[in-house]
């Protein structure tokens, strides 16, 4: 396989586009320096001729790929097994004993997080440790006022068989939290029930006289009070509706909102009519996402929710991953992670990408039967949506219609992602995704079924688009306390495929902001639009930040593509070298106007010839400061949604005078975006214990 070397300081823009190129595509594959994937293609490379890569190269189609390369018998040399963190009572049973420490110590959190320990490593189908554990946190929980994490972790401590000597421990617990919810009549049944329980209790007759007395008072304390209507739960947030209601042909997006294509730009999105500041022109679950390995054990491998104030409950057969509650554990062991659990440590050994765990993961949330019957529609041609077939995100063919750039890739880069495609369709096999795998019955080489086939080659596609389809998950950290908006940071959580975001198109002066809730992806404007203007997000570099020599390596060797965005085509500066210069729009057309000079009220417009009263447009620029003042103000003072008001009116009102590029607006601007972007799940770092 070609492997370019770092160029020279005196290379070429050409060379040094290419060793980008080639390093930005072979991270989306493999970490090259940690993991044996690395070192297991450097076998394989090793093997294979110049000649063999050479007519890998000229195949069609990523079915030949995979059959091609599953033909080369080192490829099958490596070892593919189970290897996952498996559960251990002693180690629970340790945990568990700290917990009690800390609880008795009155170290609450510390108390929580060790309990939680403790459940992740006990056996569900050996011993008390699982019930003990969840019993013994749900103490916490009571003693720290969170009522409903207390009742969800008694009624998990029941179900994995809580012993009957201790029921009415439980019970009571129960009892306790419903009475101080206002659910009396659930109350009465939990004390009832505790009270049946003493018949199996190990208790001496005077503490077990005690027990039925308190017992009774409670009881009694229930009987005949009406139950407190319960507050019903939150529908969707005011934050994520959308503006003037969802498109009849984009759902997810506004109706606002409008797609269109080109062959020069593919399929885009813009909008149909003048759009102010601030509004929700997006807001889309993903199709698939991964979660970040680093931030399994605090974070919710399904909803990306942060555990640190939930009840975390564990995977039944592994201890490596966590789930903010029954609900996502029990859809996650429902699809995906039944085929992921026993190899998520070989997974995560092999140095694969997050990009790789996402190609795997739109496989396994779905398993083989779907994908057996979509097998006829995947040699449809993709349709632009329309009001008669409008764009439905949750079909797997919005995803599979995604642009991969399939023609436009080296016989190398092929190479590459065609064996980590064979690597995961050998975790598949073993995890008995097709059916039972015998490993001494059946050989590693033998043919590919025409199941294993197509499944290898959905992963070898999703691998390519992918590459420039997928988006970061992430959330915000405050740095200190939570008003203070100056002092937080992004945080990568992970990695999801959102097929209606996936229609907009970059710009390094681009149109929106975002942010997410949990793994929900919410766009914002950040400026005014008029209609008919693209709806630009932005892939990582910005004019305000990044010159233009680095913007284009940047998007040329991560995306392919040479930017032609306003901001490129006139060089902006960056904010170092932006002059603090107002350039008055024309009023006809909006291009920029030359510099007046002192006499001059109106100046000619070069490109229309139109005349504008420039001393009225400043006149209404020093007007509009007032609420740049205002929106810097309430961000100092941590109002987040009147500084977001605020800095909204100045856009508004400074976009119908100036041309960008100017400091002030773009200062605003970015201080739009972290404000918005703070209006997501908010992900704070706090100390064990206060």
């Amino acid at each position: 396989m070609e492997r370019l070397s770092k160029p020279d300081p005196g290379a070429s823009e050409r060379d040094v586009i290419r060793y980008l190129t080639q390093a930005c595509s072979d991270v989306t594959i493999h970490d090259p320096r940690n993991g044996f994937f690395s070192h297991f293609m450097d076998q394989i490379d090793e093997q294979v001729s110049s000649d063999f890569i050479n007519k890998f190269g000229k195949l069609k189609t990523d079915e030949d790929r995979v059959v091609y390369l599953w033909s080369v018998k080192p490829v099958h040399t490596l070892k593919v097994q189970s290897f996952y963190k498996e559960k251990s009572n002693e180690v629970s049973e340790e945990r568990r004993s700290a917990g009690n420490k800390a609880f008795q110590a009155k170290k609450n959190q510390e108390a929580v997080m060790l309990y939680s320990m403790a459940v992740m490593m006990a056996d569900h189908e050996d011993g008390d440790s699982l019930a003990l554990g969840y019993a013994n946190r749900s103490a916490v929980f009571y003693h720290m006022g969170k009522l409903e994490l207390c009742l969800q972790d008694v009624d998990q401590a029941l179900q994995a068989g809580y012993p009957d000597k201790l029921l009415f421990k439980v019970l009571d617990r129960r009892g306790q939290c419903l009475m101080k919810l206002g659910q009396f009549s659930q109350a009465l049944q939990a004390f009832t029930q505790s009270l049946e329980s003493l018949a199996k209790a190990d208790l001496d007759e005077k503490k077990l006289a005690t027990w039925k007395k308190d017992l009774a008072k409670k009881i009694e304390m229930c009987q005949g009070k009406p139950d407190a209507e319960k507050q019903s739960a939150e529908t969707a947030s005011s934050g994520s509706l959308l503006h003037e209601g969802p498109s009849a042909v984009l759902p997810n997006a506004s109706a606002a909102v409008s797609l269109e294509s080109s062959a020069e730009a593919g399929r885009y999105v813009v909008v149909n009519r003048d759009v102010p500041a601030g509004k929700i022109l997006m807001a889309e679950k993903p199709y698939s996402a991964v979660l970040k390995l680093e931030v399994g054990g605090t974070h919710c491998t399904h909803c990306f929710h942060q555990l640190l104030n939930k009840a975390a409950v564990p995977c039944r057969w592994c201890a490596g991953v966590a789930f903010c509650g029954p609900r996502c554990r029990d859809l996650a062991l429902a699809t995906y992670h039944r085929w992921e659990c026993k190899f998520f440590n070989l997974l995560r050994g092999s140095g694969m990408s997050l990009n790789c765990y996402l190609a795997l993961r739109i496989i396994t949330q779905h398993g083989l039967h779907f994908f057996k019957k979509l097998r006829h529609r995947l040699q449809e041609p993709p349709q632009l949506p329309s009001a008669a077939s409008p764009h439905r995100p949750n079909d797997y063919l919005s995803v599979y219609h995604l642009v991969g750039l399939e023609e436009h890739r080296t016989p190398s880069d092929h190479f590459k992602r065609t064996l980590m495609s064979i690597f995961l369709l050998k975790v598949l096999q073993r995890a008995h995704f097709f059916g039972k795998w015998d490993e001494d019955a059946i050989k590693p080489d033998a043919d590919l079924s025409e199941d294993e086939l197509l499944i290898g080659s959905l992963l070898l596609r999703h691998l390519q688009l992918l590459q420039f389809n997928a988006h970061e998950l992430s959330g915000m950290a405050f740095g200190d306390t939570k008003e203070n908006f100056k002092k937080t940071k992004s945080v990568f959580l992970g990695l999801a495929v959102y097929p209606t975001v996936s229609f907009s198109n970059h710009s390094c002066y681009p149109a929106v902001g975002r942010y997410f809730d949990g793994n929900k992806m919410v766009i914002v404007n950040l400026r005014p639009l008029k209609a008919g203007e693209v709806l630009y997000e932005n892939y990582g570099p910005v004019f305000t930040h990044n010159p233009l020599l680095e913007r284009q390596r940047k998007l040329m060797s991560r995306y392919w593509f040479k930017c032609q965005c306003t901001a490129c085509r006139e060089d902006w500066p960056t904010y170092d070298s932006m002059p603090d210069r107002r350039t008055v729009k024309c009023t006809t057309c909006g291009s920029g106007l030359p510099q007046r000079s002192h006499k001059q009220s109106h100046v000619k417009c070069p490109e229309c010839g139109s005349s504008t009263n420039v001393v009225a447009a400043l006149k209404e620029v020093e007007e509009a400061q007032k609420y740049y003042v205002s929106g810097c103000k309430n961000l100092d003072e941590g109002k987040r949604e009147e500084a977001i008001a605020s800095f909204c009116q100045y856009t508004d009102l400074i976009t119908q005078y100036l041309a960008p590029p100017f400091r002030e607006l773009h200062l605003a601007v970015q201080s739009l975006r972290l404000l918005v972007a703070a209006r997501g799940t908010i992900h704070t770092v706090s100390p064990v214990n206060k």
